[in-house]
């Protein structure tokens, strides 16, 4: 409940400094400039079940590219990371790679995907499936040989190595990542559904909505409100599957079960 209340004390305060540069803004040029929160809040609820629609749309497609790079990635960065003639061929291509944005190829992804979904999904897993590599494969370079040796010394197959040690030992490190990226994720997304749906209804996507209602400044802005609430919505989700899965990461932390 204090978490809760604090991300509701953030929201009231960003709607405030809001309010205070829309007003700022409109007393020195004479004129509206940005339309207040409570001008976007009346606006998002005249196109409500568009909003709604685009919301889902977004979300949906954030989550599917979300599961995608980690069940791609993850494995990939683990062997990257601990298995060392596979990290020294794999690795020099993954640091080539990773700096590569994936705005840039866009022209490429049309051509070869063309402007269905499939296009949009792959903009957004790439933004996000070499933050999970990078640091899939950090923490598995790094873990402590003692409890490598300790497993070993039982008995266990290379299977139950990386089931008991490498991935509980890694995990923590990538849904951190994980966390981090979602605003990477979600420029992405929003770009994705700009340059790529361009043809497509405003329910198709938040991105679409603010594109579409770009000269409704309070309907842009709700759904621009949308978008970020939709990131936070993630970031949210993945701390709670953080402490859920890496429960061992939080023994002794005060307020880790709330």
């Amino acid at each position: 409940m204090k978490q809760v209340f604090a991300y509701f004390l953030a929201v009231l305060m960003v709607f405030g400094a809001w309010a205070l540069v829309s007003f700022s803004l409109a007393r020195a040029k004479g004129r509206p400039i940005l339309p207040y929160p409570w001008q976007a809040a009346a606006a998002a609820g005249e196109n409500i079940w568009t909003l709604l629609s685009a919301f889902g749309v977004s979300a949906l497609r954030f989550l599917l590219a979300l599961v995608v790079a980690f069940f791609v990635g993850l494995p990939l960065g683990l062997a990257a990371g601990f298995e060392q003639k596979l990290e020294q061929f794999l690795s020099p291509l993954i640091y080539l790679l990773y700096p590569m944005p994936p705005v840039a190829l866009l022209l490429f992804l049309y051509l070869a995907f063309g402007l269905g979904e499939v296009v949009r999904l792959v903009v957004v897993v790439m933004a996000l499936f070499f933050q999970v590599v990078v640091a899939a494969q950090g923490a598995a370079k790094f873990i402590a040989p003692t409890h490598i040796l300790a497993v070993r010394s039982t008995g266990a197959s290379r299977w139950q190595l990386y089931w008991h040690v490498v991935v509980p030992a890694t995990l923590p490190s990538v849904l951190t990542a994980a966390r981090v990226s979602v605003g990477l994720g979600i420029t992405m997304l929003y770009i994705a559904e700009t340059k790529l749906g361009i043809l497509l209804p405003p329910s198709q996507g938040l991105g679409r909505f603010i594109e579409y209602y770009t000269f409704r400044a309070d309907i842009a802005l709700a759904g621009v409100v949308a978008l970020a609430l939709l990131g936070l919505l993630f970031y949210v989700l993945l701390e709670v599957l953080e402490r859920r899965l890496c429960r061992w990461k939080y023994v002794g932390v005060k307020g880790a079960g709330s």
